[in-house]
């Protein structure tokens, strides 16, 4: 089940790729999963998967990459079998979600070093603020490699840079946490910052990203939690992968396993 799709970005190595993550169904207990690299736009319209898709692959293990939940998918062999709907309650997707659910940031941040794990998902205690940061500009060289892509292939739209991040400031349920101030890399926040762009003035966009990425999806009726995954040359720096957000309540009804 895809449960992360981060925003897109340029590489020296795989051009333009997409880091995705999800939950093995196909093992005694689910497990994190790490696909990379994802050329998405690149790919076939019927293969072009969204978040809670179920996904069929074969996959190898990663030649550059040691981190224990990465695998390599053989993309011919990708195919969208299913997807889990929200049914409002968001219970089935829940359902595989919970087992594993860690205590907080701080302890996937302990896993990490002493298990070399690099995925995980937890539930913060307190948010405290959601930011609009000016991101770093866009490297000549992945300006060049924009338009160098666009010329060779005409019907695909250039990468769109992101101006900004979404940086969240909250802290764990950790006694010791002195906070966390993270990035989230999330293509469906990306996403939504571009469209609303067009549609809103400068102001009214700030207002409408802080509504629902703020005040609905970390207010009191959601039970926000994130996926995190950290960086390969930077394995204790994690980053906000993607958001959770079923009605408040609902992680805490069951645990499936």
């Amino acid at each position: 089940m895809v449960t992360v799709k981060a925003y897109p970005t340029l590489s020296r190595q795989y051009n333009e790729t997409v880091c995705v993550a999800g939950i093995r169904m196909d093992t005694e207990q689910p497990e994190h999963v790490r696909l990379f690299p994802v050329p998405f736009r690149d790919m076939e319209q019927s293969k072009q998967f969204h978040k809670y898709d179920i996904v069929e692959v074969d996959v190898t293990g990663h030649p550059r990459d040691d981190r224990p939940e990465s695998r390599r998918p053989v993309l011919d062999s990708l195919e969208v079998v299913g997807h889990i709907p929200s049914d409002r309650s968001w219970e089935r997707r829940a359902e595989w979600v919970r087992p594993l659910v860690a205590d907080s940031l701080c302890q996937i941040k302990r896993d990490q070093e002493a298990k070399k794990t690099s995925l995980g998902v937890f539930r913060p205690a307190e948010i405290k603020s959601l930011r609009l940061v000016k991101a770093d500009d866009r490297s000549a060289w992945q300006d060049m490699m924009a338009s160098q892509m666009n010329i060779f292939d005409q019907e695909r739209k250039s990468l769109e840079a992101l101006p900004y991040r979404f940086v969240y400031s909250f802290r764990c349920s950790d006694e010791p946490c002195k906070g966390h101030e993270i990035g989230l890399l999330d293509w469906e926040a990306g996403a939504a910052y571009l469209k609303w762009r067009r549609q809103y003035a400068p102001g009214v966009l700030e207002e409408k990203i802080h509504q629902r990425w703020f005040t609905e999806i970390a207010g009191p009726r959601k039970d926000l939690h994130f996926f995190v995954g950290n960086l390969h040359k930077r394995p204790r720096q994690f980053m906000l992968l993607g958001a959770f957000y079923p009605p408040r309540g609902v992680m805490d009804r069951f645990q499936l396993f």
